[in-house]
C-alpha cells in the first residue's frame, strides 16, 4: 500500500517547505512526459484531462462546494462538468471500474457492483456565445435511470471519445453505506514534524456494526488532507479495548502538516479593476492577464477556501477563457537552477511541464502561462527536488498552523465478496 506524507520544514527567509511522497502511477499515458508526473490529487492509474480539456469540476448534485461522495441506495447523484476548447460539439461515453482502499482494481465483475449498462452518453453540449476561445461546456449526472451502484467503496469513472473510444480522463469518486458511527477530531502537536514543524495528529472512533466479529483484522482506514485524494494515510494505529468501538489514529511520524496553505485567485471579472489583474489584454486570442507578481511569504491566504477538488471555474454560456500569465519573486533558495511549477485547481494540481516556470532576466521573475477560465481558485508553487526526478516540494507561506480539512474513511474486507466496502465516511477541520 501506498503511504503518502506531508513533511513540512521551516527554511531560511522564513521559508516553509513541505516534501510529499509521491503516488507511483502505472498508467502508460505518463510516459510521454520528459519526468514523472507529480500530482496529490490523482490517485493510481488515473489519467488526467488532455489540454483540450478544462474546468473539470466533479461534486455531489446540491452544492459544487460538497466532496463527490454519495450513499448507496439513496436519492443522491454525483455531477460531472467540463469542456472541451473546440469548435465543434462532441460525443462521450462514461464508465465506471470499482477500486479498492489503495485505488487498485478490485477485480468484481460489473454486475455486481452496477445496475444497468456501463455506458453512459454524454452529448449535446452548451457552446459559448462571447469569445474565442472557442468551447462547449458539458454537464451529466449519475446516477440514473440507466445506472445505479449495488456496491460501496472506492470508484473511477473513466471519459471516452465516443467515435474513437479512446480514454480522455478519469476521476475518482466515493459510495459510501453510512453504516455505524463515527467521531473525529485532530490535535495540533508542534515541533513534531521535519525541522520542528507543525503536524496535525487525527483520531477517530467508529462504533462498528455487530456482524464485524474481529474489527482489527476487517477493518481498515484512510485519511486524506484537503481533498488531495491521491494523498491518503493509511493509520496502523488501533484501539480495540473497548467492545463495540475502534480507536484508530495516525502516528506522529505518519501525520499531516498543519501549515499547509493556498494562494487564492478570483478571477471572476476579467478586467483591469481586478486587484490580482495588472495588465488586461482583450484585444488578444485568446485574451492576455499578467497577475500582479506572489511573493513567497506574502502571498497565501491563512485558511483555505473550499469549493470543490477542482476549484470553482464560472460555468454559464458567457464565460471566457484568458491566457494567464503567472509571476514568482522567488528570493534566495538553496539550489543554483531550481526548477519550479505552478499547480492549482486549474491543472489538477498537476506538476509538469506545461506548468514549469521561466526566469525572465529583465525582471528577475519567474513566469509562465495558464489557459484558464473565469472563477475562483487556489493555487501553489513547487520546487522540483535536486535529489529525485519524482520529488516536488511545495513552497509555503505559512510560518504557523493553518485550518485543514480532512476526510476519514472506514473499509471493511466483504468475506463473501472479498472485495473492500466503504462503510463510513466522515469529514472534520483541524483544531483552530
Amino acid at each position: 500500500m501506498h503511504r503518502f506524507h506531508i513533511v513540512f520544514a521551516l527554511c531560511v527567509l522564513l521559508l516553509s517547505c513541505s516534501g510529499l511522497q509521491r503516488t507511483n502511477h502505472s498508467n502508460p499515458s505518463f510516459v510521454a512526459l520528459d519526468y514523472s508526473l507529480y500530482s496529490p490529487l490523482l490517485v493510481k492509474d488515473q489519467l488526467p484531462a488532455p489540454q483540450s480539456i478544462k474546468s473539470v469540476q466533479l461534486y455531489r448534485k446540491g452544492n459544487k462546494q460538497n466532496p463527490p461522495i454519495i450513499k448507496l441506495g439513496t436519492s443522491a447523484r454525483i455531477v460531472l462538468e467540463f469542456d472541451e476548447l473546440s469548435s465543434l460539439s462532441g460525443q462521450y461515453t462514461i464508465r465506471f471500474t470499482h477500486h479498492n482502499q489503495d485505488w487498485s482494481s478490485s477485480n468484481i465483475p460489473d454486475v455486481w457492483f452496477l445496475d444497468g449498462i456501463n455506458d453512459l452518453l454524454v452529448q449535446n453540449g452548451d457552446v459559448n456565445r462571447l469569445s474565442q476561445p472557442n468551447f462547449y461546456r458539458y454537464k451529466t449526472e449519475f446516477p440514473n435511470q440507466q445506472i445505479k451502484f449495488k456496491a460501496s467503496g472506492n470508484y473511477l469513472l473513466h471519459v471516452y471519445d465516443f467515435s474513437s473510444n479512446t480514454e480522455l480522463f478519469s476521476l475518482p469518486f466515493f459510495v459510501t453505506e453510512d453504516m455505524g458511527a463515527i467521531t473525529s477530531n485532530s490535535e495540533t502537536v508542534y515541533n513534531s514534524g521535519s525541522r520542528y514543524s507543525t503536524i496535525n495528529q487525527l483520531f477517530s472512533e467508529y462504533q462498528y456494526p455487530e456482524d464485524i466479529t474481529m474489527p482489527q483484522f476487517d477493518l481498515t482506514f484512510s485519511y486524506v488532507q484537503n481533498r488531495f485524494w491521491g494523498n491518503y494515510i493509511s493509520p496502523s494505529e488501533k484501539d480495540v479495548s473497548n467492545p463495540g468501538k475502534i480507536r484508530f489514529y495516525t502516528a506522529r511520524g505518519n501525520s499531516f502538516s498543519a501549515e499547509f496553505d493556498f494562494i487564492p485567485l478570483d478571477l471572476s471579472e476579467l478586467n483591469i479593476n481586478n486587484r490580482r489583474i495588472v495588465d488586461w489584454q482583450p484585444e488578444i486570442t485568446p485574451p492576455r492577464i499578467i497577475l500582479k507578481e506572489d511573493v513567497i511569504n506574502f502571498s497565501a491566504s491563512p485558511t483555505p477556501t473550499y469549493s470543490s477538488s477542482f476549484g470553482n471555474p464560472s460555468s454559464t454560456n458567457f464565460d471566457r477563457y484568458a491566457n494567464v500569465r503567472f509571476s514568482l519573486e522567488l528570493g534566495a533558495i538553496n539550489n543554483s537552477n531550481p526548477e519550479i511549477y505552478v499547480s492549482g485547481d486549474f491543472n489538477q494540481w498537476r506538476t509538469d511541464s506545461q506548468y514549469k516556470l521561466f526566469k525572465n532576466n529583465e525582471s528577475g521573475l519567474w513566469e509562465t502561462n495558464v489557459i484558464m477560465k473565469q472563477g475562483k481558485y487556489r493555487y501553489k508553487y513547487f520546487l522540483k527536488s535536486e535529489y529525485s526526478d519524482s520529488d516536488f516540494v511545495p513552497l509555503n507561506d505559512a510560518i504557523t498552523n493553518v485550518k485543514q480539512e480532512y476526510f476519514g474513511f472506514v473499509y471493511y474486507r466483504d468475506p463473501e465478496y472479498n472485495y473492500q466496502r466503504l462503510l463510513i465516511t466522515t469529514n472534520f477541520d483541524s483544531n483552530d
